[in-house]
């Protein structure tokens, strides 16, 4: 389905929806949504009001409500979540894998989370708990507990049976873990060899030995790194004594590269993780005020700067027109540098270990463009204002400007990786706020400098 077909039906499915709703039809739409994708049932929830919401998702029988509440935007979802009885929101979870649900109720109050556990199935409430005593950025916090494994010892054909037998409560067996007698992973086969297998022939003769795996404790940006690496699409998960304790799958991996390219996303921009479209406006507010403020401080730092040298101004007010170029093609230069490098750092292409390399071409792209955007405004503002030296001065602020702006899209990121913090944090606004003071300091200095000649 394309995006403009999908589009369509979600704009007519939204039409025959409100319609149903305003004449009351519940059991019209209850046929409607059982023949629906979560997906999209979470898309149409998420447009209508509050109340639309929760009435609507509680026409959902437990296990597509299960599958809808992990799609649908936080600000929904903590709005259903406010209306939902804890006994209704206990059968939803205990219908989620392992992974989700320790997810799911690591996000709820502490006394929530732990109505929720109390009413969770005995069988599955142990590897919830295992799961929630991992941080929720790691191998441990991303994985599930579900998961197909046989003996060392096993033909073929204990495999098909444990694929059988796991099939109702396990999603997406892509293969089978083979496991030895102390629960150490030995390897894994995949799910057609299997099939094409002969039933009697050992497990270890389809088995591949030479498989990537990850410990509990690893970030999940390096899981991602080693699913694109050797294009995977399970990775078993082992403790530090090598025993397999679950699994990532690639719909895990998807949902934490969105999770880290929306993160970094917001993080440059200053803006907080979870601030969304859909969020109130008290809650946006809060987490994009302190930024603002902080903002607002570097701003009144290039303020100062240009208050030191008003007198210049006052005597070439030609000099405040070109002020505002000089700061922002500093801060463009210096964006463009950020995002590269902030990208290759998440992607793990670029590290401090071979930053050097990546410092040094990036200071001489500074240079090049330095000079060349310097040459264009100095010959513009030369043919505007007739004045050869205020071109010239120009020029030189900047190829200064840009040479800094693309200096700091290099550095701070590198800096914020060797102090061991996001290098996204924040880095829009400190690199801004240094190219805007570096800029008025270097074309109103030169100025001052050149004043005499310039008046």
């Amino acid at each position: 389905m394309t995006t403009d077909t999908l589009n369509e039906f979600h704009t007519k499915t939204l039409k025959l929806l409100k319609k149903l709703i305003g004449e009351n039809r519940e059991f019209d739409i209850i046929d409607l949504f059982s023949q629906m994708h979560p997906a999209d049932i979470a898309y149409l929830i998420d447009i209508l009001q509050d109340e639309e919401k929760v009435r609507l998702f509680s026409l959902l029988d437990i296990e597509k409500a299960s599958d809808v509440i992990l799609e649908i935007s936080d600000a929904s979802k903590d709005r259903i979540i406010e209306e939902l009885s804890s006994e209704k929101l206990t059968k939803i979870i205990d219908e989620m894998d392992s992974d989700d649900a320790a997810d799911f109720i690591a996000e709820l109050p502490e006394e929530q989370a732990e109505t929720v556990l109390a009413g969770i199935e005995p069988e599955d409430v142990e590897d919830v708990k295992k799961l929630l005593q991992y941080p929720e950025d790691t191998a441990g916090g991303i994985m599930q507990s579900e998961l197909v494994s046989v003996p060392d010892t096993a033909l073929i054909r204990d495999a098909v049976s444990a694929v059988i037998q796991a099939a109702e409560n396990t999603e997406d067996i892509y293969s089978v873990f083979v496991v030895d007698a102390e629960g150490h992973l030995v390897g894994t086969v995949p799910l057609q060899k299997i099939i094409t297998a002969r039933r009697s022939s050992p497990v270890t003769s389809s088995m591949e030995r030479d498989i990537p795996r990850v410990t509990v404790d690893v970030d999940q940006e390096q899981v991602v790194q080693i699913f694109k690496k050797y294009d995977l699409v399970t990775l078993p998960v082992v403790d530090e004594d090598e025993r397999l304790v679950g699994r990532i799958t690639v719909d895990d991996v998807v949902d934490v590269m969105e999770e880290e390219t929306s993160e970094d996303i917001y993080r440059i921009a200053g803006v907080g993780e979870d601030d969304s479209p859909l969020s109130g406006p008290v809650q946006s507010v809060r987490k994009r005020l302190p930024w603002l403020y902080f903002n607002l401080l570097t701003a009144l730092c290039s303020a100062l700067v240009i208050g030191f040298f008003e007198d210049t101004i006052k005597l070439v007010v030609a000099l405040a027109v070109f002020m505002p170029v000089v700061a922002g093609l500093g801060g463009n230069a210096g964006g463009q540098t950020l995002v590269l490098i902030v990208r290759g750092l998440a992607l793990g292409e670029l590290t401090l270990e071979n930053a050097r390399k990546t410092l040094f071409k990036e200071l001489l792209v500074g240079v090049a463009n330095g000079l060349a955007v310097g040459v264009v405004v100095g010959i513009v503002c030369y043919l505007w204002k007739g004045n050869f030296l205020l071109g010239g001065i120009l020029f030189m602020a900047m190829t200064i400007n840009i040479l800094v702006g693309t200096l700091a899209g290099t550095l701070i990121p590198l800096t914020l990786k060797w102090l061991k913090l996001d290098p996204a944090l924040g880095s829009n606004v400190f690199v801004t706020a240094l190219t805007d003071v570096c800029g008025f300091l270097s074309f109103l200095g030169l100025a001052t400098l050149f004043l005499k000649l310039l008046t």
